[in-house]
């Protein structure tokens, strides 16, 4: 071409206004051809160019916005250039666009060295415009712009090309074909920068190599594909290799050298297939320069195979390669190695933003979570992205909820990223890791080597610097990354829970077929299937191809074993060592257990391939192939040589079995099973480190596990709240007996995989691959797989535990129901809501026991002190610990390993008071699982209100309160107990574990500051100071104060509580209040304030909208002063009031249900008008000593069902008008002054007399058990003789039997003495039975005959306790007179007791647990027989007619044969009940008593 003639006119090169690409020339005598032809292949391929129409005689004439408005801008530097000021401008204006609108610049260097241009050598040194005022203007531009990437067209043979490639590169630049970035590329620039001018700092015709070396997830790909698509297409081929390990896992090596060859030469110029020998791969690499990228190189087999060294490239060329090991480029000398940087807080900030809010910065609101985010995740790009889009979209509230889950439990996207980095590590590095993670952060290195007793700890941590995993600072000192150390602790508690990943195969069998499978695999795989091992053989042939099958290699990591059978010609099998190769991968990285199986090769050749056995290697290793590309024969596996030494080295090593001419072949067999069966054994479920108490709690399932019968499944649910450990329980039951079946499978954890719909079908994946061992049944949905596992589990007997269940579909997928499981299947379900488990029909229901105080004092021992036994200075402040935890392993666990380097008093008592105010974070979030899966608004206060206010209450009362509260009690509390969240005891009183109380405290506190509002229910005297002044009303619905008894009253001012408007619940003890009462809260429903200061209610106290009044402890002397009609107020509770000595007005309470006024000793009477409340239902006045009398209209009120005058000492009698209590079914009138019991009461059906004489009295002799028979011998008692027998029997009874109309009892009476035996059965409707048959088994008893009583019932109601009486007649009236105190052992029974003087009395059984009739009379036998005479005859003519009820039941007597059969028959109707508890009182008498 010419270049003589200069470019002066617009009509020579056609014009644009503005284009993509702005052309900028300066010089006249450039090659005129080679701009047209530049221009034309420019326009051809669709760009719009912009040349500057310029005379170089008239300067500023730059068309500015036509350059603004290009994309791209050519610089052409040529030897002949005119360095004038439009140039110089014109320069710098391109250089402004390329940092303000990102505007690509490509320097071509036409027939100049670009390193004269750099460092203005040469013509551009003898230019006077250097010398001038502008000179250092002119250099820093020119440096700029030729330090840039471009294209060098000196002495090119052909332009045209030159100009082709020009344009390509362009093409790929303007139409956005550049690899994919990132979304949001937040310092993508400057890094990239930083890794250009490495590949820049060299020679230009020299090959560099740059490393780019960081963690998982830090941005290596994203810097490295930036660095392509700005660096790329200045070179002759490009290639982006991308997951280089993943690839070469998959699909070999060969694929990827294919790959990057075609890369580099396009198909229409390398139409043969690629080179796949070494050396002529490396030959045709180096032929052109080219810019490479291998990514995510992980071995250095993968570094050897594709980038050998320098000179496999040509010339100029440039590398990069990314890796999390540092390791892998100290084996290459690289030029280079360039270490990731973490984001500082502002680009954190930025791309966090962008992921959870879709603009480059956070939401005003959430600013102060943003921080604790970008601070968590540490500058790390990855964390930033998954944890912000995981937000993304959630409201404020659920925003702080769900980051502290992050924060305690991690994100599993994140955590699965940086483990594969610990899951590189061998076995020992592994642990040096963990190590490090939880005890040695910060440490000086040289102090951990001699800490860790590991070999080689200097080269283990060395390893860990490499892959990124830990750091050295300047000072020595031990570092990790917060994300690292946390994924270290994820795998440490995973460890510790058991979460073992589950394989599909327990064995994996290598073997080579021609010379081992018809002699002996054959034998070896059937003994294994036979001995319930489930072994993975290749027997359908997968091995197809020219590579490692993928399901072959699943089939791998999918088995807890390898057994290698190592024959002759073993080794000259690709396919069995390729196989071996990754069993040595899965050894060192998973941990799997390799077992060899030495068959008629001597192990020492196998080792050191020697003998025949290395001669199959070598033969194997000299294999060749014809190479398509270049014809030449190529060894094919010479680069696998070293590699598969080593494994034949490795497992040649291990322990195994040696089959050499062996004699007995079974035998053999026998015993390599026998080692397998073993090595899988070892993989129980680890339970805990300290199982303290575990045993016995798993005897006790185990004993409700062999309580089964039948053949049918026994279904089992082990019930508890957070933390109690129910899952440990589960694993250590697991581990006992799983052996026993015919396939097990535990799943873990249901409740959290249940979140995502793919964990749900993998749930019954998992469980289908567990039982039946296979992945050839594949289930597609929910649907499919219910329909596909009962068919395979039903064929089987199976051990199943479904953990931390709750929701009822996860047991409807997982076990619909019984007909799913085979004959004597057992399956186990742990959940926190009891509910599920009734609608499962579970058989039992193992309700989990908190720890006791020994067993919770030596489990946190172990963790606070690492021994059994805590140091004397700590013993009582381990006991305050132990008693905030109430028994809850979870958190003794882990208060006690966060006190465990805490050695000072005053940090533990620093950290027990924090700890009672803000709970343990990892305690709480377990906790609030079950709060959190409460699906009701409703329930959730009805919670908070128990918490705060309601522990320890009686169940109604609370009940009352909160029904007028606008809440639905019954259910809610319902739910609660069947949630685990909060209690009701046998005494209906509702409870809740302490740290439950203190998690409800923290999730009010948290929702107020999440709402910046004062918290809606109020517990600390701090809460009520600190509520806003400024505010017109304030939403409070409860206050509860209770300050130290021992400290003077906190006192308040009533002024305080106007803003409290629509406060219903307020509880004070201990504090007293100045100012006008008309400021509470009108809207009032409970009211508790124990120590009321005043000697009345004040008047402007609005008190009508109260439920319950609650002031024990009071100074009352009068309730109110005035009378008030409290319409709603049911119970009123003044006990302990000392100074109290009128009752209200009863008139003005007309629903008052519950009175209660225990131990007022100044009340001497109660107002008459108590008649007036008829619906009162419990009166309580124990021991109110000054009572004297009842008022007689107390006995008109049909509603008392309990009436209790204990300890009321000056109270004599009761008036016979009580048989108008017709509900009273407890009367408690033990220690008073009655000296004479009412008629009615003694005949009243469900009451009886009321009065029980107390044990071992002198005229009554004692004997009972707690079960249905009773044995005895009868004493010698001087002076007296039997007069009759009494028997009380107490039992239970279920919803369904409660109300049986007819039931018989069978009454057995054996004398062992005298070998007699009498049976008696006795008809509900029956008082009394044949006076001659008792007398004459009455008469028939001596002193010293043993004698045994039997007891049962004929439908199904069980004996829970049995008690007999002696009763002796009287002494000589000398003695009468001489008065006998009982001793204090009264009848107290858990039933409902009924007693009558001279016949059969059966209590209704329709009457509820809680109407327990507890008769306690504590006096003389003889005010039990002095009976006026007219009470006499009344007795006369009831035993009369019950005489006459007696002879319609004597065909039933006669149906009894014999003792035997009576007694046989009793025992088919003991079954256990559950339910409500009734108890039946018995009278059996032989005379009246008079």
């Amino acid at each position: 071409m010419s270049s003589s003639s200069p470019l002066t006119s617009s009509s020579e090169i056609p014009l644009q206004e503005t284009g993509d690409v702005f052309l900028c020339y300066h010089d006249n005598y450039i090659a005129k051809s080679f701009l047209l032809d530049l221009n034309s292949a420019l326009s051809q391929a669709g760009f719009n160019v912009y040349m500057n129409n310029h005379s170089l005689t008239t300067e500023y004439q730059t068309n500015f916005s036509a350059l603004e408005a290009s994309k791209t801008s050519i610089i052409v530097f040529s030897s002949n250039f005119d360095a004038s000021t439009w140039f110089l401008e014109e320069l710098e204006k391109i250089l402004e666009c390329r940092r303000t609108t990102r505007q690509v610049v490509m320097p071509l260097f036409y027939d100049v060295d670009p390193s004269d241009v750099r460092q203005q050598k040469g013509v551009f040194a003898q230019n006077w415009w250097f010398r001038n005022n502008k000179s250092r203007r002119y250099r820093a531009a020119l440096s700029e712009v030729a330090n840039m990437l471009g294209f060098d067209v000196r002495d090119s043979r052909d332009e045209s090309q030159c100009i082709n490639r020009i344009v390509q590169a362009l093409t790929r630049l303007i139409q956005d074909k550049d690899l994919f970035v990132a979304k949001h590329p937040v310092g993508v620039i400057a890094q990239v920068q930083d890794v250009i001018q490495l590949l820049n700092n060299g020679q230009p015709e020299h090959t560099i190599i740059v490393g780019i070396w960081g963690m998982n997830g830090v941005g290596k790909t994203t810097i490295a594909r930036a660095t392509y698509n700005q660096m790329g297409f200045f070179f002759e081929g490009q290639s982006f290799l991308e997951n280089v390990n993943e690839i070469w896992n998959r699909d070999g090596d060969l694929s990827l050298r294919q790959q990057l060859l075609s890369d580099i030469y396009k198909p229409e110029v390398l139409n043969t297939t690629a080179p796949s020998g070494m050396e002529e791969f490396r030959k045709t690499l180096c032929r052109k320069k080219i810019f490479l990228v291998l990514d995510n190189l992980n071995n250095l087999d993968q570094l050897n195979a594709l980038c050998g060294s320098h000179e496999w490239f040509g010339h100029g060329s440039r590398i990069i390669i990314t890796t999390r090991d540092r390791s892998l480029l100290h084996s290459l000398p690289d030029d280079h190695v360039y270490k990731m940087k973490y984001m500082d807080t502002t680009q954190s900030l930025e791309l966090f933003s962008w992921y959870a809010f879709r603009k480059s910065g956070p939401i005003e609101s959430y600013a102060s979570l943003c921080q604790d985010v970008v601070q968590y995740c540490g500058g790390w790009p990855l964390a930033l992205e998954v944890i912000g889009s995981f937000l993304f979209g959630r409201p404020a509230a659920e925003w702080e909820i769900v980051w502290e889950k992050i924060k305690t439990n991690g994100n599993h996207v994140v955590m699965e990223k940086l483990r594969t980095g610990f899951d590189d590590l061998q076995r020992g590095e592994k642990e040096i890791f963990l190590k490090i993670a939880t005890l040695f952060i910060g440490m000086d290195k040289d102090d951990v080597i001699q800490t860790l007793d590991y070999a080689d700890p200097d080269i283990g941590i060395r390893v860990l610097v490499d892959k990124s995993l830990v750091t050295i600072d300047s000072n020595n000192r031990i570092g990790m990354h917060t994300l690292v150390r946390a994924m270290g602790g994820e795998i440490i508690r995973q460890r510790s829970i058991g979460m073992a990943e589950t394989k599909m195969y327990d064995v994996f069998l290598s073997f080579r077929g021609p010379d081992s499978r018809a002699k002996f695999i054959a034998h070896l795989g059937s003994s294994l299937q036979n001995a319930g091992i489930h072994v993975f053989k290749d027997e359908d042939g997968i091995r197809r191809g020219d590579k490692i099958s993928e399901s072959l290699l699943e089939a791998i990591t999918q088995s807890s074993i390898s057994v290698v059978v190592f024959s002759r010609s073993y080794a000259n099998s690709k396919w069995c060592m390729m196989e071996l190769e990754k069993i040595v991968e899965m050894s060192r990285t998973k941990g799997m257990v390799v077992v060899p199986v030495f068959y008629e090769v001597d192990p020492t050749d196998v080792r050191n391939q020697t003998g025949d056995f290395g001669k199959e290697f070598d033969s194997l290793i000299s294999t060749t192939e014809v190479n398509e590309y270049t014809k030449i024969p190529t060894k094919v596996y010479e680069y696998k040589k070293w590699i598969w030494k080593t494994a034949l080295k490795e497992v040649g090593n291990n322990a195994g079995a040696v089959v050499i001419k062996s004699r007995d072949e079974n035998e053999d067999v026998k015993k390599i099973v026998e080692s397998v069966t073993l090595l899988l054994d070892k993989t129980k479920l680890f339970v805990a480190d300290h199982p303290v108490g575990v045993e016995s709690r798993v005897q006790d399932v185990i004993k409700l596990l062999n309580s089964q019968k039948s053949k049918e499944p026994l279904l089992l649910g082990i019930w508890g709240m957070g933390g109690i450990g129910k899952t440990t329980i589960a694993k250590a039951v697991y581990n006992e007996i799983h052996r026993d079946f015919e396939a097990k499978s535990f799943l873990f954890n249901v409740r959290e995989s249940w979140k995502l719909d793919n964990d749900k079908v993998a749930l019954q994946q998992q469980l289908l691959s567990d039982i039946y061992k296979t992945t050839k049944i594949k289930i597609g949905t929910i649907d499919s797989g219910k329909n596909i596992l009962p068919e395979i589990l039903s064929q089987k007997r199976i051990f199943l535990v479904i953990d931390d269940v709750n929701k009822e579909d996860q047991l409807n997928t997982l076990c619909g129901n019984r007909k799913w499981f085979g004959e004597r299947s057992i399956i186990i379900i742990t959940t926190r809501d009891k509910d599920l488990l009734s609608r499962l029909e579970v058989d039992h229901v193992y309700k989990m026991k908190e720890m006791d105080d020994r067993e919770s004092l030596e489990l946190f021992n172990w963790h606070a002190f690492k021994q059994q036994i805590p140091s004397n200075a700590f013993t009582e402040l381990s006991r305050d610990v132990v008693k905030y935890c109430g028994g809850l392993p979870l958190a003794l666990k882990v208060i006690g390993s966060f006190l465990v380097n805490k050695k000072s008093e005053a940090v533990w008592k620093s950290v027990l008071e924090k700890l009672k105010l803000i709970p343990n974070v990892e305690v709480l979030e377990k906790l609030r699982i079950s709060f959190d899966g409460l699906s009701d608004y409703d329930v959730e206060d009805i919670f908070l209100d128990i918490a705060f206010f309601f522990t320890g209450m009686d169940q109604e009362d609370v009940i009352e309160i909160l029904k007028d509260c606008g809440h639905f009690p019954e259910i809610g509390i319902s739910i609660l107990v069947q949630q685990s969240l909060v209690t009701v005891d046998r005494e209906n009183k509702i409870g809740m574990h302490d740290l439950l109380r203190d998690m409800a405290r923290e999730i009010v506190s948290k929702k107020s500051k999440e709402g910046s509002k004062e918290p809606n229910r109020l517990w600390r005297y701090e809460d009520v100071r600190e509520l806003p002044k400024d505010t017109i009303s304030l939403y409070v619905k409860g206050l509860t104060l209770k300050m130290p008894r021992l400290e003077s009253p906190t006192c308040l001012q009533t002024k305080e509580f106007e803003k409290m408007n629509r406060l219903k619940l307020l509880q004070f003890a201990g504090v007293k209040l100045d100012g006008d009462y008309k400021y509470l809260s009108k809207d009032l429903r409970w009211l508790c304030w124990h120590g009321f200061p005043l000697q009345f209610t004040p008047k402007d106290l609005h008190q009508g909208s109260l439920v319950a009044l609650d002031l024990q402890y009071s100074y009352l002397k009068q309730v109110w002063r005035e009378d008030q009609l409290l319409v709603k107020l049911k119970i009123l509770n003044l006990s302990h009031s000392q100074l109290l000595r009128h009752t209200p007005d009863f008139s003005n309470l007309p629903n008052l249900e519950k009175l209660i006024l225990e131990d007022c000793p100044s009340l001497s009477s109660v107002c008459s008008t108590i008649g007036q409340a008829r619906k009162i239902q419990l009166i309580n006045l124990k021991d109110c000593t000054g009572l004297r009398e009842l008022p007689k209209s107390i006995y008109t009120l049909d509603s008392v069902k309990t009436l209790i005058l204990s300890g009321c000492t000056q109270i004599d009698k009761l008036e016979e008008d009580i048989e108008q209590m017709k509900s009273l079914t407890t009367l408690d009138g033990d220690n008073t002054a009655i000296t004479r019991v009412p008629f009615a009461v003694k005949m009243r059906t469900p009451i009886g007399s009321g009065l029980l004489p107390g044990d071992n009295y002198p005229d009554w002799l004692t004997f009972n058990s707690n079960s249905s028979s009773v044995s005895f011998e009868v004493p010698q008692v001087e002076g007296r003789s039997l007069k009759t027998i009494m028997c009380i029997i107490v039992y239970s009874s279920s919803p369904d039997n409660t109300t049986t109309e007819s039931f018989e009892v069978l009454l057995g009476v054996i004398n062992c003495t005298k070998d007699t035996k009498q049976v008696y059965n006795i008809d509900r409707s029956l008082a009394l039975f044949d006076e001659e048959e008792w007398q004459s088994l009455i008469s028939n008893i001596e002193p010293g005959n043993k004698i045994d009583v039997i007891v049962g019932f004929t439908n199904e109601f069980i004996v829970k306790e049995t008690t007999i009486y002696l009763v002796y007649d009287e002494p000589n009236e000398e003695q009468t007179n001489d008065s006998h105190e009982t001793d204090e052992n009264d009848i107290v029974s858990s039933g409902n007791e009924n007693l009558g003087c001279n016949y059969f009395d059966w209590y209704n059984a329709e009457v509820a647990e809680k109407d327990l009739i507890i008769m306690k009379q504590k006096r003389r036998l003889e005010v039990l027989t002095r009976v006026s005479d007219e009470q006499d005859q009344q007795l006369v003519e009831e035993r009369k007619k019950v005489l006459e009820q007696n002879e319609r039941i004597d065909e039933q007597n006669q149906k009894i044969v014999g003792l035997e059969s009576g007694l046989d028959t009793t025992m088919k109707w003991m079954k256990i009940w559950r339910n409500c508890t009734l108890v039946l009182v018995m009278v059996l008498m032989y005379k009246m008593m008079v």
